[in-house]
């Protein structure tokens, strides 16, 4: 993943999407924005508690930098479900579910997250692209598996021939979860079990590997090894450049992915 900086904004932008050359892209950061306080600077999210007016300032900021007008934007309302909503030339004024998939120009789509996993997703062949949110009830229940699906379904896309990028989020080493969380995992996902292990320090806690987990889920959808490109930043360690919720708890900002078909 490589870190680009415009007018002050920072973002991160998948190398393999990026290549395709057919979308604008990108994964905020909290730099470059004019929220205060611990929502400093970049808050994307309109249900923090932050002000009005920085928060629309912050989404003017970083559409200018992507290259995305603010007015086409498609926002979700997350509800860490695996539910994901086709957009067409006439998007809904409030789109519920945690996924996104479009093969319209101009639409930007949009999530939101401070440790979940979120999965951008492009067919340079078919020309569709989908923004997916998969917290770990997301992950579970194979949000990966189900946006390859989608994309399948509604347009014909060959798996073969999808990128996919996974994401700055927690990572396995933070993500420490307790007996009945694993056990939802391997029951929903059996090969999950691969990708849990026992914490070091506090016993009957274990930690998962969402980036691992997920990344199985395309190639099991029939993905290709190589068209998947992994951020490897964690949200949690990185303060400088993320928000995290097991981190900060309520008192933090939000984060955004999105990505638009040109």
């Amino acid at each position: 993943m490589k870190k680009v900086e415009k007018n002050g904004v920072v973002y991160f932008v998948f190398e393999n999407i990026e290549a395709a050359g057919i979308v604008r892209h990108g994964f905020s950061s909290r730099i470059g924005g004019v929220s205060q306080g611990y929502f400093a600077s970049m808050n994307l999210g309109k249900n923090r508690g932050d002000s009005t007016d920085n928060v629309e300032k912050n989404y003017q900021l970083f559409c200018d930098a992507i290259g995305c007008d603010v007015d086409s934007i498609v926002r979700l309302n997350q509800q860490h479900s695996t539910i994901i909503m086709k957009i067409d030339e006439s998007p809904p004024i409030d789109a519920f579910g945690d996924g996104l998939v479009t093969n319209t120009l101009g639409q930007t789509l949009m999530t939101y997250y401070a440790d979940c996993v979120s999965l951008l997703l492009c067919d340079p062949v078919k020309r569709v692209i989908a923004n997916c949110h998969a917290g770990w009830r997301g992950t579970a229940y194979n949000m990966a598996g189900e946006a390859i699906k989608k994309m399948t379904e509604e347009y014909g896309c060959n798996p073969y021939d999808i990128l996919v990028g996974i994401g700055p989020s927690i990572s396995c080493k933070n993500f420490e979860v307790g007996a009945e969380v694993v056990q939802e995992f391997k029951e929903s996902l059996p090969f999950s079990a691969d990708f849990v292990y026992n914490s070091e320090i506090n016993k009957n806690k274990y930690h998962i590997d969402l980036w691992g987990i997920n990344r199985q889920s395309f190639i099991m959808a029939g993905l290709q090894e190589e068209n998947i490109e992994i951020a490897g930043m964690c949200t949690f360690d990185d303060e400088t450049h993320f928000y995290s919720h097991r981190r900060d708890g309520s008192n933090r900002g939000s984060l955004a992915a999105v990505i638009q078909l040109i």
